[in-house]
Parts: structure tokens; C-alpha cells; sequence
């Protein structure tokens, strides 16, 4: 990934989350269908910027392999937990679209994968620190 689509990429993340927070603040006011609409919208670019420019640059990563470092567990894991948020925000959109039903509040799980995504963010952002500075 070039140094400009890696600063791209960090922007719109950074918009994500932005956007997110706006999602709680619609929860918030129980406007639960906007922020719903919200949330799907922001998981489905988040889901396009994985697959176009993250998932390409970790496999390319991978490809040039040298082995365990702490900087490749950061990678790693950034990607593993990434991933996790992303697939409980979709578990969310299958429990409040009726597709899966359970049996527990859906509020704890969703500022859990929240709280994910922020770390994840953080990761990213020291990621993309130490590889662009």
C-alpha cells in the first residue's frame, strides 16, 4: 500500500468511528432505526476498505514472511480483531433484522465491539506510525 492510500485509509477510519459515535448518539435518542441504518452503512465501507486495501497489504506482508517480531503479532492481532469487531456488527444486523433470534440484551455486546473497534483504531494508527514515520 502506498503512503497516500495508507493516510486515505486512516482518514475514513478515523470517519468511521466518527460516524459511529453519531450512531450512539441516534441510540441514544432511541431513533434505533437510523442508527441502525447508520451502522450498516459505516460496516459496509468498513467492510470494502478490508477487503480493497487491508486485506491486499496484509497478504503482501505475508508474502515477504521474516518471520515473528513484535511488529508482526501487532499486525496480527490488529487484523484478527478487526475482523471480530466487523463479524459481531453483523451477528447485530442478523439479531435486529429478526434473521437470529437470542435470548440476551444486544447493549453490552455492542459497546464490547465498540470498545474493540476503538482498539483496533489505535493499533492501526500506531501501525500506520510505525511504518510511515
Amino acid at each position: 500500500m502506498t503512503r497516500a492510500l495508507a493516510i486515505t485509509n486512516l482518514i475514513l477510519q478515523v470517519l468511521l468511528i466518527v460516524s459511529t459515535l453519531a450512531a450512539v448518539c441516534l441510540a441514544r435518542r432511541r431513533r434505533l432505526k437510523r442508527h441502525c441504518l447508520v451502522m450498516r452503512v459505516t460496516v459496509g465501507v468498513e467492510v470494502v476498505l478490508i477487503a480493497a486495501l487491508m486485506a491486499p497489504s496484509l497478504a503482501a506482508y505475508l508474502r515477504n514472511w521474516n518471520g515473528w517480531s513484535w511488529f508482526t503479532a501487532e499486525i496480527v492481532i490488529h487484523h484478527i480483531l478487526g475482523v471480530i469487531a466487523v463479524l459481531l456488527f453483523i451477528f447485530f444486523n442478523l439479531v435486529t433484522t429478526r434473521v437470529v433470534s437470542i435470548r440476551w440484551r444486544l447493549r453490552p455486546f455492542m459497546w464490547t465491539a465498540f470498545a474493540l473497534w476503538i482498539v483496533v483504531l489505535a493499533m492501526g494508527i500506531h501501525l500506520y506510525w510505525y511504518i510511515w514515520r
